[in-house]
């Protein structure tokens, strides 16, 4: 089997499909899978996350590029020429950027069957966002796109209502995204991110680990511990992640605003050992979001043994099936509920709640098995398998 795997961007701080999409692609090729990736690459985001096993076509995005939602005619040519190379599927991943149409014109010339995981573009939220600019990329192509497709993947189940409620009538795999199982007894070294943020020491550590982005919750989760930081003086909030539209400054003005400079510490993208370290240190993990298709960081969470605690704008009710968290409505009144019952859990419980959401995840979130159901749905749209259970 020869996949072509799809996607605008793999350029690590950019975070989500740009990690899990590489790391699906080289779990197929372990699997024995032919396949290739197709990128952009806009070097500013930092380099393109590694990928064993996998053909990679990345060109770099240029001034236009960048400015015109990934327009690539250089990219359009080589996709074609990929499709016409013997490929049996292609599949793109993401929605509103050029690379998302040269996929489906490619797959169409070529006769090659496209599946398209939207990859969470298809929510409420994200569709409320810059509504008049997707009115328009809709009318200009991604409904065309939506239609052609021959299957959708689908990373939770209410992905998949998602995409049902655009009236798509194709079928869905419903898989959800993999996570890396940190060996066991392997742990980073928090003293390394306590020597860059010197503030961090002798505290524990309340982690939020995302892009800094407004739908992820973060000025109601800085509200939130305004109100309640000083009936919890041990602990000490720790914001990590990238910041890929210049939201640090609303987020920084918040911190100062609320007085919370001795209590907040922002961090920025971390990766490799300070990534590590944030995890040593971490005893709780909280995403206030108010939209998630998958929520690859709650994954994480739980794959470094630590609880989480998210909203239910991410799929994550196993939290509370599993007991490893806590899965609440998104308000500030409930997360402030929440997020008191989570700091006054006792350390002891809050590391058994970690250790059976590390087992959940090693049981149904390893990638070998994502990758196997994957290839299974694959050869079932290609009359070469049975119905696998993944399929809607």
């Amino acid at each position: 089997m020869r996949v072509c795997q799809v996607v605008a961007s793999v350029n690590r701080n950019i975070g989500g499909p740009a990690v899990s999409v590489p790391r699906l692609a080289s779990a197929l090729a372990s699997r024995g899978v032919a396949t290739q990736l197709a990128t952009l690459d806009y070097c500013e985001h930092g380099p393109q996350t590694p990928m064993a096993g996998v053909d990679l076509f990345s060109l770099p995005a240029n001034s236009l590029t960048r400015a015109l939602r990934g327009w690539s005619p250089a990219f359009r040519s080589r996709l074609h020429a990929l499709a016409r190379g013997g490929l049996d599927i292609l599949h793109n991943h993401g929605l509103w950027m050029y690379p998302n149409l040269y996929a489906r014109q490619a797959a169409r010339a070529a006769g090659v069957p496209l599946v398209i995981s939207p990859r969470g573009m298809v929510e409420q939220w994200s569709l409320g966002r810059s509504r008049w600019k997707k009115w328009l990329v809709w009318h200009a192509f991604e409904k065309a796109n939506l239609a052609r497709a021959a299957m959708f993947h689908a990373t939770s189940h209410e992905e998949a209502a998602s995409i049902r409620a655009l009236g798509l009538r194709q079928p869905i795999a419903m898989i959800p995204n993999g996570i890396e199982i940190p060996e066991a007894g392997a742990s980073g070294n928090r003293a390394l991110l306590e020597q860059k943020f010197p503030e961090l020491r002798g505290h524990r550590w309340l982690l939020f680990l995302s892009r800094l982005h407004p739908k992820k919750g973060v000025l109601e989760l800085l509200r939130v511990w305004q109100r309640q930081h000083s009936q919890f003086p041990n602990w000490h909030l720790v914001l990590a992640g990238p910041d890929l539209d210049g939201y640090s400054a609303t987020v920084l003005a918040a911190v100062n605003d609320l007085h919370l400079t001795r209590r907040v510490t922002i961090t920025g993208m971390l990766s490799g050992e300070l990534k590590d370290s944030v995890w040593a240190g971490a005893e709780l993990f909280v995403l206030p979001t108010y939209s998630e298709n998958f929520g690859i960081s709650v994954a994480e969470a739980l794959a470094h043994g630590c609880p989480a605690l998210t909203t239910r704008g991410a799929p994550w009710r196993g939290l509370a099936e599993q007991r490893c968290g806590w899965w609440i409505e998104m308000a500030e009144s409930e997360l402030a509920t929440a997020l008191a019952a989570a700091l006054q859990t006792p350390a002891e419980e809050r590391r058994a709640m970690g250790a059976r959401g590390r087992d959940w995840m090693r049981r149904d979130f390893s990638w070998p098995g994502i990758a196997q159901r994957m290839e299974s749905a694959y050869a079932h749209l290609l009359g070469q398998g049975p119905r696998p259970d993944c399929w809607q």
